[in-house]
């Protein structure tokens, strides 16, 4: 998968009939260690606060990447769009490479059939009409739609605009979203069935912990997927509470606030002890995603999760990972160490402009529960 980032965020220049809303983009990989190689239309609109009603004629774009490009400056003039207090800018790619709902992320859907590979539109923060300058910084937005139980629901995460890897949506995280959001409709689609997983998630009343939340995509999804979890807890770093608030507040999550209190977060460092209401909950599914990419940090989240495990042999460990280095495999080797063995395995094809990925999914299991391994 590829993304559209902003890398200097959008504000209006010039004066008069010459002013344009301006912005630098790049489209990279999830961590950003490589630019799209391929050629691509790109798509810029002026919309209004709610990121879809249009302002005016937008402007078509090509990123030219069989030439190397890094990034892109493109503009929309403002001279015939319509003028509100405040405006965004959209950045989309054309045709096929589109991707704005759970189900074009895994091909299926409007794209079945296959699709060469995927580029996530972003949205950027607000803009003063009249100043000028963004309301707010260092943000943008990545929409999500799906049929969630049959309505059309919206999934909004805000990440932080930039290079740095930190605190962004990531292909594991992603997939994992779009493969649990779209579980009722996978039954005539090439896509792995984990009927242990869709079990356990048809129970009532699960306490849900994320481990490595960043953004906090996966809990998020699954609030808004699940028709009653007790308690879905996110955790990450002191580094990335900012962006959980942000992204789990009522108005982001368009939620009533009975369902918003579903969901927290708070900061976990797998270096240390549980923290005591942590330890104290009997959690009945940890969700893992992107989180095995470091080896040096690896031998703490397994002793993490084996501290989790003691409250409650039955718990299940969901991870998605897309395994980018060998070294990444001692994660395997600790997990069996700790009493971890895998009960159900699927892999999830993510196709990338100029090649081709996968994303594996495991879901661990512990104890007598654990007793049968995948074949």
């Amino acid at each position: 998968m590829h993304y559209i980032r902003f890398l200097k965020s959008p504000r209006i220049v010039g004066m008069g009939n010459e002013k344009a809303l301006v912005a630098k983009i790049t489209v990279t990989t999830d961590l950003g260690e490589s630019f799209l190689a391929a050629d691509l239309g790109i798509c810029v609109d002026v919309v209004e606060e709610d990121g879809e009603s249009v302002l005016g004629p937008g402007r078509e774009y090509v990123w030219k990447g069989r030439e190397g490009m890094r990034s892109l400056e493109v503009s929309v003039s403002m001279r015939k769009v319509r003028k509100v207090e405040r405006v965004r800018m959209v950045v989309a790619a054309k045709g096929e490479a589109y991707v704005g709902s759970f189900e074009s992320v895994l091909g299926i859907g409007e794209r079945k059939g296959g699709i060469l590979g995927g580029v996530v539109t972003v949205r950027s923060m607000e803009i003063d009409g009249y100043t000028g300058y963004p309301i707010g910084t260092g943000l943008s937005e990545r929409v999500f739609s799906s049929s969630i139980r049959n309505d059309l629901t919206e999934i909004h995460i805000w990440e932080e605009t930039g290079e740095s890897i930190a605190r962004h949506v990531w292909d594991a995280g992603l997939v994992l979203s779009s493969y649990i959001a779209s579980l009722p409709h996978i039954t005539n689609s090439p896509l792995p069935r984990l009927p242990i997983l869709e079990s356990t998630l048809s129970s009532p009343s699960l306490n849900i912990l994320e481990l490595g939340a960043g953004c906090g995509i996966v809990g998020i999804t699954i609030l808004h997927t699940l028709p009653s979890p007790t308690h879905i807890l996110l955790t990450d770093l002191p580094e990335a509470t900012e962006i959980l608030s942000c992204n789990t507040s009522a108005p982001i999550l368009s939620l009533l606030p009975s369902s918003a209190s579903k969901i927290s977060h708070q900061v976990l460092d797998w270096s240390l002890p549980l923290p005591s209401n942590v330890a104290a909950t009997k959690w009945d599914i940890v969700f893992v995603a992107d989180c095995t990419y470091n080896p040096d940090v690896v031998p703490d989240l397994v002793t993490t999760l084996a501290r989790l495990a003691d409250a409650n042999r039955e718990v299940k460990v969901v991870v998605a990972m897309k395994i980018r280095h060998e070294s990444e495999l001692v994660f395997f080797d600790l997990m069996k160490e700790s009493g971890f063995v895998v009960i159900e395995k699927g892999i999830v094809p993510l196709p990338v402009l100029g090649e081709d990925q996968e994303i594996e999914v495991f879901v661990f299991g512990c104890g007598s529960e654990a007793s049968q391994k995948i074949r």
